[in-house]
């Protein structure tokens, strides 16, 4: 399911947009300058700061007592971190665990708008833009609201409304002899499904969710509204039912059985204790058979029809109750009644004499027409097929103890980070049991990863900034596409080779500036590199002297 929409900006509109963007595009340029010289200061000191921290770090043998001398130091610990906290959720107290952490998922299955836009340049400079929407459910985070979307037909509903994420928290984790305080408690990971598993769900939600794994999906009410049914079709009301005959079985004497004859499920025979069995014709031997438990039995005679069945007249919703199916919502194509189960299957409503009957999965079932909407005893919620608006939950934890391994100043009987000289600090919790070398360790890389991930940062800000200041040039040329086309690449050229020239000086200046010593070698390897090269290229660049003659 997808819809176009096209539209048209013209030469002069983009060109007013690309001269409005020099100014975002040089915030974006000059915004990048700032931000490597002072990631590569950030990467300095905090690289002193662990060096200092790990020369004076002093590792404990055990957290089961607190050693007073090691009062305002900085020490490394390991043990188990433990809480007697029970933390339970508020909107389904049924999960209730002893844990540090626990957490509330909630999704919703729902009509998701996915937009890509495809241009084309036009002789002129104006360009063609083709947007195309496409439509599919997917299970998302959030609600999405479907009254933007550009095409009808994919309204989002929600089944459960009020029930968001949630995160909670032990307020108490011992760590022996030792208190853990509250961002510690926050560094704790190490999450676990919550089964679900003989967990009782809400009073209210009773015929409205099934568990799968361990996540629990929420339906719709017990008695929903009739959706939009297939084929431009409307709800309406049953006013016209099939008639029903009796016969004779020779297995039962003296008893007239009822039969449903209907082409579209076949013949049915309700036998005295009202169980369904299906009827076979012989036309061959102008008989017919009743079959119980795959033996045949003949039927005697066919009786005359009877008055037509009760009418059913019944303003949709309704419900109605299926044996061992439960009660399901009712559906009515034209003047057929059917249900809709739990795995979206549309069974036709057969007429009986005080009951109704439908096949599911070839077996015969009883139904009652239920006027008044009565609780579901049964979900409204299939896993495996979910409709728009269903909610699925999950929930996680952190058990009541987990291993962990602590770099921090010994504090009153918890733990504050050590300030080094430069001002920088040093708190480490790492999950495990870890050597103080390796925490370190560990501190030191993740220190150098986010170096080079500011730094990428730093340059794409310059990259886009450059590349948006160039932009009006390539918009002039675009009045003639295929020109437009070479000086839009030779911009996004400059601009790459321009942004990481400049950044990497800015990096330059910045190790000149907090590490001298290195960043002078640094930068006097590369000047030297580039007049090697000047030379070498200066030596290719001469003739070669010609050769003597004899």
């Amino acid at each position: 399911m997808s819809v176009e929409k096209v539209t048209t900006e013209s030469w002069g509109s983009r060109l007013g947009s690309s001269f409005k963007g020099i100014i975002t595009g040089g915030v974006l340029f000059l915004a990048g300058i700032p931000l490597l010289f002072w990631n590569e200061g950030r990467a300095v000191k905090n690289a002193k700061a662990l060096e200092e921290g790990e020369s004076v770090c002093i590792s404990v043998p055990s957290i089961d007592t607190m050693d007073m001398q090691n009062e305002g130091k900085l020490i490394h610990a390991t043990g188990n971190a433990v809480t007697q906290a029970v933390l339970t959720d508020d909107m389904f107290p049924g999960i209730s665990k002893n844990a540090m952490k626990l957490a509330r998922t909630v999704e919703y299955y729902q009509w998701v708008e996915n937009e890509s836009t495809r241009e084309e340049k036009q002789l002129g400079g104006s360009v063609k833009k083709t947007t195309t929407y496409t439509y599919e459910k997917d299970w998302v985070s959030d609600p999405v609201d479907s009254s933007s979307f550009q095409e009808a037909g994919h309204d989002n509903v929600v089944h459960l409304t009020g029930v968001e994420n949630k995160r909670q928290s032990a307020e108490k984790v011992t760590f022996g002899a030792f208190t853990l305080t509250s961002g510690q408690i926050g560094r704790i990971s190490g999450s676990k499904p919550v089964e679900l598993k003989d967990v009782p769900m809400p009073e209210e939600l009773k015929g409205r969710t099934a568990i799968s794994g361990n996540t629990v999906y929420i339906g719709a009410a017990a008695c929903p509204a009739v959706t939009p049914l297939p084929n431009g079709m409307e709800p309406g009301i049953a006013t016209q039912l099939p008639a029903t005959m009796y016969v004779t079985v020779d297995s039962y004497p003296g008893q007239q059985l009822l039969v449903l004859d209907d082409p579209t499920c076949g013949t049915l025979i309700q036998g005295p204790t009202g169980d369904m069995y299906p009827m076979v014709a012989d036309e061959a031997a102008d008989a017919a058979y009743m079959m119980v438990n795959n033996t045949t039995r003949n039927v005697t005679g066919y009786g005359e029809l009877t008055t037509p069945a009760p009418t059913v007249n019944m303003q949709l919703p309704g419900l109605i109750n299926v044996e061992h199916l439960g009660v399901l919502p009712v559906v009515c194509f034209g003047d057929k009644v059917y249900v809709r189960t739990a795995d979206n299957k549309m069974l036709l409503i057969k007429p009986w004499q005080d009951h109704y009957v439908v096949s599911y999965n070839g077996v015969m079932r009883r139904a009652y027409i239920s006027l008044a909407p009565t609780m579901a005893t049964t979900s409204t919620v299939n896993p495996g097929a979910p409709q728009v608006g269903d909610v699925r939950i999950s929930w996680s934890y952190v058990p009541e103890t987990m291993p962990i391994s602590i770099v921090a100043c010994q504090n009153a009987g918890t733990f504050s980070p050590y300030v080094a000289e430069n001002g920088y600090t040093v708190d480490l919790m790492q999950m495990g049991i870890k050597s103080k070398e390796l925490m370190f360790q560990n501190a030191k890389d993740n220190n150098s990863m986010w170096t080079w991930v500011w730094r990428i940062v730093g340059w794409l800000m310059m990259y886009i900034g450059l590349k948006m200041i160039l932009a009006p040039i390539s918009v002039m040329a675009d009045v003639l596409p295929i020109l437009g086309n070479i000086v839009e690449f030779g911009i996004g050229i400059i601009a790459f080779f321009v942004s990481a020239v400049v950044a990497l000086v800015i990096i330059a200046i910045a190790w000149i500036f907090y590490r001298p010593i290195l960043g002078i070698l640094i930068l006097a390897a590369a000047i030297g590199l580039v007049v090697l090269l000047i030379k070498k290229k200066k030596k290719t660049a001469q003739p070669a002297e010609p050769a003597p003659q004899e």
